[in-house]
């Protein structure tokens, strides 16, 4: 398992990812993708490599590492912003009203600028393999939140969750090694569900 963000090696991890997009000067950005580890471990510009795409993925990131580094998010001014954040908030407990005031700062954060910012929902887990660090009953309940912080902003949610779920409320096996993150199967079905839009 993976060290809570408290670990040394994870906020090592954290602070040299942020160091390294400071340093990025990469502009005419189409599509930006933020989150924790299942946004880090996605290729997202061989998935789309007519455009210009930067990952903004932090290994065990949350809602609010994710607040500390936005600036330079929306300073790329891309014509799209995928955000998807919140199972290490329910790993590491964060409580569900601060949750929603990081979420709700991070989408302030975009205002007034040219780009269009989606909310993803969080993907279900598969307590079975995973074990039962994170319950899929949060995750539906964060998603309420995430929902809810969308229509009051006017954003587009994008609810990946119906699609990665099995029969038993579980993330479906056949897109999982872990339990938690996705294999390339998962992120086919995600990319798909992006090229509709």
């Amino acid at each position: 398992m993976q060290p809570a963000p408290s670990g040394k090696g994870s906020s090592d991890y954290y602070f040299t990812k942020k160091s390294i997009f400071e340093q990025s000067d990469v502009k005419d950005v189409d599509k930006l993708f933020i989150g924790d580890s299942i946004t880090d471990y996605g290729e997202f510009q061989e998935y789309f490599p007519d455009e210009v795409v930067l990952n903004r993925g932090i290994r065990n990131d949350v809602s609010k590492g994710v607040l500390k580094r936005i600036n330079e998010v929306v300073d790329r001014n891309s014509e799209e912003a995928y955000l998807m954040i919140g199972v290490n908030d329910i790993r590491y407990s964060t409580d569900s009203k601060n949750f929603e005031k990081r979420v709700t700062a991070i989408v302030e954060s975009f205002k007034g600028k040219d780009t269009t910012l989606f909310i993803q929902s969080i993907l279900p887990v598969n307590n079975k393999i995973f074990g039962e660090e994170v319950s899929n009953k949060k995750v539906k309940k964060f998603n309420g939140i995430l929902q809810r912080i969308a229509e009051e902003n006017g954003i587009e949610y994008i609810d990946l969750h119906s699609s990665f779920v099995d029969n038993n409320g579980q993330l479906d096996k056949k897109f999982t090694i872990d339990g938690l993150h996705l294999n390339g199967e998962g992120y086919k079905v995600w990319v798909d569900i992006l090229r509709r839009k």
